[in-house]
């Protein structure tokens, strides 16, 4: 087995911060906790696992921030306990390659996408689940922290891993690999999108271009297609991109987002001492797909009294923010994380199965987010490239991991 693991050392976490600030080489080198191994193959240690032959792996935003050591050590989700080794890589298709006695819902040769992490109450097998996993929402599982007695090994950035079969969804025989690697991202932007449904009429902000944002604002629209939606991109060809997935309206992260706001909703801009703004009226809904410091401050000011703020975007670092607005204008600001069961036409499914759903009705259209491609061996230019915005107009970064 040839996988991508990271060694959760504090003392090399550290280092590598100190050093990457000299050269991005520091985050590849052998003081990083960054590795590229090849270990035995594991077997499979109960009878409901599964072995699976990767083909192709996104990059995710939170691959990026683990490997580049963009974290804090004092928020939140660092004080849970966490594996010694972090196997990287969970946008990814593949095959079935060897099935377990106990396996009843895969075949050999059975093409898959991989739900999560198999620490929720469903992959461990446990007889009581707990209310986060009764409902569907396996990611905000209260058991995951747990200790369980096998552990899934390998991850998306290698050529294979074994895992239990019930944290894997088949793959419909119409959606290609390309489609399906980006089936994860898609499952959490309508789960985002349905955290608070845009209703007919109203305005809507989606703050941030990336994947995530391109696949939020089809998916806002498919569930409200009367709401005008407006986005913000970083660079100009992102502002193009907006617009032909949906949006209505967009504007630069550079632009005076104040004015446009005022501008785009009507409403009106205050300016108080020391260039301290604020807007009576805005958008009815803001979904912060960015999630720092800067951008959920002014999605929260931005936003009409009564408003809601849907925070999308993952960051690792304390912040400080003005939170006067969830009071003074009584905005609601909403988290969103992972991926969920919710109900479509009357169905209940997981954002994973109406994700591939939508792709199949042309409701996702995905065609121009895969930009870049490149052999495990090449991941050093493959991570710079996902974080290089400007110069590679990069969108979604894969490693290409079919057997030559």
């Amino acid at each position: 087995m040839r996988t991508m693991i990271l060694q959760v050392s504090v003392p090399r976490i550290l280092l590598t911060r100190l050093l990457g600030r000299i050269s991005p080489a520091a985050y590849f080198a052998p003081t990083s906790p960054l590795r590229l191994l090849d270990l035995p193959d594991p077997p499979l240690p109960a009878p409901d696992w599964v072995r699976v032959r990767n083909r192709l792996c996104g990059i995710c935003g939170s691959d990026l921030h683990q490997l580049f050591v963009d974290a804090s050590l004092d928020v939140a989700p660092v004080a849970l306990p966490s594996h010694q080794r972090i196997y990287l890589g969970h946008e990814m298709v593949g095959r079935v390659v060897e099935a377990g006695a106990g396996v009843r819902d895969f075949k050999i040769g059975d093409r898959v996408v991989r739900w999560g992490r198999a620490d929720d109450c469903v992959a461990r097998g446990r007889a009581e689940l707990c209310p986060a996993c009764a409902r569907g929402h396996r990611v905000l599982c209260e058991h995951a922290s747990d200790p369980r007695e096998h552990h899934p090994t390998g991850g998306g950035f290698g050529d294979s891993f074994i895992t239990p079969a019930n944290t894997l969804l088949p793959v419909p025989d119409d959606l290609s690999d390309e489609q399906a690697i980006l089936v994860e991202p898609a499952a959490v932007a309508i789960h985002a999108a349905y955290r608070r449904p845009a209703e007919a009429g109203e305005r809507v902000l989606v703050l941030g271009c990336g994947a995530i944002g391109f696949l939020l604002i089809q998916s806002i629209h498919a569930l409200q297609p009367a709401c005008e939606i407006t986005a913000v991109a970083q660079f100009p060809w992102q502002a193009d991109l907006a617009l032909e997935y949906g949006a209505q309206h967009v504007f630069l992260a550079s632009d005076d987002g104040f004015a446009e706001t005022a501008r785009l909703t009507g409403a009106k801009l205050y300016e108080g001492r020391a260039g301290n703004r604020m807007l009576l009226g805005g958008f009815d809904l803001i979904f912060d797909v960015v999630g720092i410091e800067s951008t959920l401050n002014d999605a929260l000011r931005w936003t009409r009294a009564g408003g809601a703020v849907v925070l999308v975007g993952v960051n690792l670092h304390p912040m400080r923010l003005d939170v006067t607005p969830v009071w003074y204008q009584e905005v609601d600001l909403i988290g969103a994380v992972g991926h969920d069961v919710v109900t479509w036409e009357g169905e209940t499914l997981s954002t994973f199965e109406l994700a591939m759903r939508w792709m199949q009705a042309g409701k996702l259209n995905c065609g121009k987010l895969l930009t870049h491609r490149f052999p495990l061996e090449d991941y050093r230019e493959a991570f710079l490239t996902a974080i290089d915005k400007r110069d590679s107009r990069s969108i979604k970064v894969a490693f290409n991991l079919l057997e030559r």
